[in-house]
């Protein structure tokens, strides 16, 4: 499970790489910013997962 969110936080990180960014006429920057904090949350939820899953087989392996 936390592989599955690394790697849609990877894809989001590649989707806003390749989307880019561009200033329109009224020099305002116009970028997808949303893809920023959907793959720190992405990460972050892997993270977890995995530090669960460890400790989870940690302490199974005790028993």
């Amino acid at each position: 499970m936390s592989f599955l969110f690394f790697i849609s936080g990877i894809l989001c990180l590649i989707a806003y790489n390749i989307k880019g960014s561009s200033i329109d006429e009224n020099g305002f920057l116009v970028e997808s910013f949303g893809f920023i904090p959907i793959f720190w949350l992405f990460e972050l939820m892997a993270s977890l997962t995995f530090a669960f899953t460890f400790i989870k087989l940690k302490k199974n392996q005790r028993k």
